[in-house]
């Protein structure tokens, strides 16, 4: 994949679903389910990125170092900062709408909520991928 294609993809394709929940009047599923898994999704992808990048950082191994020097290693701690941020975003939001009535979300809550669902599933699968691209050319090299 084009780099600038997997640098681009999670977010033009959060804000392309968000546009279609708006435009296709998509609403908000009431009650407090959603919120919580929101929350649930959150902090179990952010723990396990943070555990991910933490190992990633200190690893002490020659196959380590060497990557370090590597463009590849800057972008995947990159990719993992992003995955981060956009989990803690999703469980902080779903933690706000707790402050709306759970019976009728503003129609704007639902749009962001899908915005950054999606944003957070695609950064979480862009590390996975950067992941497995790691450990297949070690297994080819």
């Amino acid at each position: 994949m084009n780099r600038n294609v997997e640098r681009s993809y999670p977010y033009a394709a959060a804000v392309t679903a968000a546009v279609g929940c708006y435009y296709g009047g998509l609403n908000f599923p009431k009650g407090q389910d959603v919120l919580s898994a929101s929350i649930t999704i959150g902090a179990i992808f952010t723990g396990f990125l943070a555990t991910s990048k933490s190992l990633a950082i200190s690893i002490d191994t020659p196959a380590m170092n060497e990557l370090r020097k590597t463009r590849f290693f800057d972008l995947m701690v990159q990719y993992l900062r992003e995955a981060i941020y956009a989990s803690l975003l999703l469980g902080a939001f779903g933690i706000a709408g707790f402050f709306h009535d759970p019976q009728s979300p503003p129609r704007w809550y639902g749009v962001v909520w899908v915005l950054l669902i999606v944003s957070t599933f695609l950064t979480f699968i862009r590390v996975t991928n950067a992941f497995l691209e790691l450990i297949q050319s070690r297994k080819k090299g």
